[in-house]
């Protein structure tokens, strides 16, 4: 009978073993999948984060680019220094960045290199070139990125200021504009250049807001609002910003332009236009005088009058 018994018991551990098998291989699978699905969730989370500093650090890159132009444009309009190349506001902006990256979390590997900064086809923006790379530290997770960006050079919180004046004159910027006293009508090269005594001229690059520029000429009043407040326009004569920091008189990109009030009046006299009295002494022609108000006039050629609706 005992014989029996233990045959019986084994009989039972052998079916207790083998029904636990599959239970034990489902617990197996289990556990793999769970931990399977912490591993894809942990490196969700860390994608989402890395994408989320990527798109930060993009809007940085922005922020210096602006902050960059602000400041080198205003050293040199105040201090007269000499012109600055597109290469020296490149490297400019790569320590600042550079200077960021390593104060960034030490979680992540960051690197950026500003490749290329170029004149942009609207002249109000630069068009700026970068390669961007961020990991984690295992390079587990990773973003490479080859990205061009537009930046705008009119954010009023990082003002860009004209540098051609003082480049081209040595005036110097105090109290919110340049006053050329003799310096304009000494550059310019006319019998007429006494018009440009005393001038005075805000040099900050703002955006006409009349974006159909034939409408300056419907009113004696939208005109003025544009000399008051010194509003710069789209040109394709005129010079755009990293032509003006490099002191040029002649640009083969979209360009800008602006207008310089005279104080004298007479019938004729060096075109109002900054780009051409800026210009080297050879391109500087004559406009007829257009009466604005009593007190206002400016001379124009027959293309500026056209473009303005005068």
């Amino acid at each position: 009978m005992k014989i029996i018994k233990d045959e019986n018991a084994y009989i039972t551990s052998i079916l207790l073993l083998v029904m636990l098998i599959p239970v034990l291989l489902l617990l197996i699978v289990v556990i793999d999948q769970h931990s399977h699905d912490v591993n894809s969730t942990l490196d969700k989370l860390q994608s989402d984060k890395i994408k989320s500093i990527c798109s930060d650090f993009e809007e940085i890159i922005i922020t210096i680019t602006k902050e960059s132009l602000h400041n080198i444009t205003h050293e040199i309009v105040t201090s007269n220094r000499s012109k600055t190349t597109s290469d020296e506001i490149k490297k400019h902006i790569q320590s600042k960045i550079d200077e960021y990256t390593l104060a960034m979390d030490n979680d992540y590997n960051m690197h950026c290199k500003i490749d290329e900064l170029n004149p942009a086809t609207d002249p109000f923006k630069i068009e700026i070139e970068y390669s961007l790379q961020i990991s984690t530290k295992d390079n587990k997770i990773s973003i490479i990125k080859n990205q061009r960006k537009l930046v705008e050079i009119t954010d009023k919180n990082y003002p860009v200021y004209d540098p051609l004046p003082t480049l081209k004159t040595g005036v110097i910027f105090r109290e919110g504009y340049v006053d050329y006293k003799n310096k304009l009508s000494e550059y310019v090269v006319s019998d007429t250049d006494d018009v440009y005594v005393n001038v005075k001229q805000h040099i900050i690059i703002r955006e006409c807001p009349i974006n159909n520029y034939i409408q300056h000429g419907n009113t004696n009043q939208s005109m003025m609002f544009c000399l008051n407040n010194h509003n710069y326009h789209d040109s394709h004569d005129g010079m755009c910003l990293l032509c003006r920091l490099e002191n040029s008189s002649s640009c083969n990109h979209q360009g800008l332009e602006t207008f310089i009030l005279p104080t004298k009046i007479f019938d004729a006299a060096p075109v109002s236009i900054d780009h051409v009295l800026l210009n080297d002494r050879n391109n500087q022609y004559t406009g007829n005088i257009m009466t604005i108000n009593n007190n206002t006039g400016i001379y124009l050629d027959n293309g500026h009058k056209k473009k303005y609706g005068l």
